[in-house]
């Protein structure tokens, strides 16, 4: 059950409110004044808050500020009978989740806490998925990424650790770090005691792969002198690890099956069966569906194998994660070759900037290699880098043809702002539109659209100098973006993405 904290000096409204949502199962807390909602806050630690913007004490935004203050990640919903974009636009860009404006549509105003509340949830439970994974992932600090996407994969990570037998497949791109996840998962398992062997299935030839995982008895083939041990045989109790196992041919497919099926198995040229008690972490960069419809992997092991899958995303797509992952490869490298050093800014800007196909592996490379040509003491700059990032000359030339108008522009924006206001004034501020039928929420909403559009239309769709135009975050402008229907710029050939 969420608790909400409803902050306005109107008895009447907050009776209103706290009736309505006790009703849909939220426990409703009151204040009346702005300093006595920062009380109530720090004492019942609200998942949301509806706040007024008018308090007797201070205003709403005074109020939005210290809450945030006490808590970056609360939700806030800010109420205002004061009919203005500006307003609302002046909340939201001081960390509001949403305004409503009053009087409301109380079943609007339900779909909306309803929405904000599990918004709040999701935030609590990521906020608790990182400070837990943090405990658990001492020692392996560099893989704590602040990333949403990261923070999930480690918390599945986790719950599958506690399983003794299941079977994991990990997918990704090359590079992008299965391979400590598998290890992850070994280390925070009951097996943690025992064996993690890994295999390289793509790097061992087929003749040799079969001896490799299941061992071999003497003379079974030319030059098996003598009895050996394979990687299931020896990690008994622990973990065995077969990344690229895209690339195991189809014979060896089938004999790993029985494996997980049976956890028996028969060293080549053996004639008695083997018990060992192994959990099977597999990984693959390629789509083992596509590769069941080439007839290149079976299809009762992928089953077999995809009991728990883990996705972990490509370093391109987790941006935030590069600088964190930079840094630590930094000082795990500087200090092995005994060096000081730190990232320039325009290095970092080059980093975040790249593509980075090899992922983390590649990554790792690139600052290692910096780390050898850059002098004791400096800073790595964009030149001591292994790959070529556009310098911040081309950076900014590409920038400038990107934003900066055709010489024209000055003309057209002129004319551009003579047609909003002509617009503007078309949607009549005079008393005589209230007429039966007229909706102020409506009008506004009109007149809001019209400032997105426009905003949009002289930035030439560009979503990031559009919101900074309108004074509000890059967020709050897609959101509006798609309440009113405005087709994505990210679509067309100017969108800033």
């Amino acid at each position: 059950m969420s608790t909400i904290l409803v902050v306005d000096d109107e008895p009447v409204v907050t009776d209103y409110i706290k009736e309505a949502l006790s009703e849909e199962g939220y426990a409703v807390e009151v204040a009346y004044t702005g300093n006595d909602g920062i009380v109530q806050a720090k004492k019942v630690s609200p998942d949301v808050i509806i706040l007024d913007f008018m308090l007797p004490d201070l205003n709403g935004i005074e109020v939005l500020k210290k809450l945030r203050q006490l808590d970056e990640s609360l939700q806030v919903i800010m109420l205002t009978a004061y009919n203005s974009v500006p307003t609302a636009l002046e909340a939201v860009r001081n960390g509001a989740a949403d305004y409503i404006l009053k009087p409301f549509d109380l079943d609007a105003f339900k779909i909306t806490v309803a929405k904000i509340c599990e918004k709040a949830h999701l935030t609590n439970q990521l906020r608790f998925l990182r400070e837990d994974n943090a405990k658990k992932l001492a020692g392996n600090e560099f893989l704590l990424c602040p990333s949403v996407q990261m923070a999930k994969v480690y918390d599945l990570v986790f719950q599958v650790a506690q399983t003794n037998d299941t079977t994991v497949l990990i997918l990704g791109e090359s590079g992008a770090g299965k391979e400590h996840i598998a290890k992850l998962i070994h280390q925070n398992s009951s097996r943690a005691a025992k064996p993690f062997v890994e295999m390289n299935c793509a790097a061992i030839p087929e003749n040799l792969l079969e001896s490799e995982l299941f061992g071999h008895e003497p003379g079974a083939f030319t030059d098996a002198r003598s009895k050996k041990l394979g990687l299931f045989e020896y990690a008994d109790g622990g973990t065995i690890f077969l990344d690229e196992i895209g690339d195991m041919p189809l014979a060896t497919q089938a004999k790993i099956l029985k494996v997980l099926e049976t956890k028996e198995f028969r060293r080549v040229g053996g004639l008695r069966d083997i018990k060992s008690d192994v959990r099977v972490v597999a990984a693959t960069n390629k789509d083992l569906s596509f590769e069941i419809d080439r007839g290149n992997f079976r299809e009762d092991l992928y089953y077999r194998l995809q009991v728990v899958p883990i996705d972990i995303p490509p370093l391109r797509e987790r941006k935030e994660d590069i600088l964190h992952l930079a840094n630590f490869f930094l000082e795990m490298t500087g200090r092995s070759m005994r060096k000081r050093l730190e990232l320039s800014g325009d290095a970092a800007s080059a980093l975040l900037s790249y593509t980075w196909k090899g992922n983390v592996r590649e990554l790792k490379n690139v600052i290692e290699r910096a780390v050898i040509v850059t002098p004791n003491g400096s800073r790595i700059l964009p030149e001591h880098l292994a790959f070529k990032p556009m310098s911040v000359a081309e950076l900014a030339k590409k920038s400038e043809e990107f934003l900066i108008p055709k010489p024209d522009y000055e003309a057209r924006q002129a004319e551009q702002q003579r047609q909003a206001e002509q617009r503007s004034n078309g949607l009549s501020f005079s008393l005589s539109k209230f007429y039966d039928g007229f909706s102020l929420k409506a009008h506004l909403e009109q007149i809001e659209r019209q400032y997105l559009l426009d905003a949009l239309e002289k930035t030439g769709g560009n979503q990031l100098q559009a919101a900074k135009l309108l004074g509000i975050e890059r967020h709050v402008l897609r959101y509006q973006m798609k309440k009113y229907e405005i087709d994505d710029p990210r679509n067309s050939k100017n969108s800033d993405d």
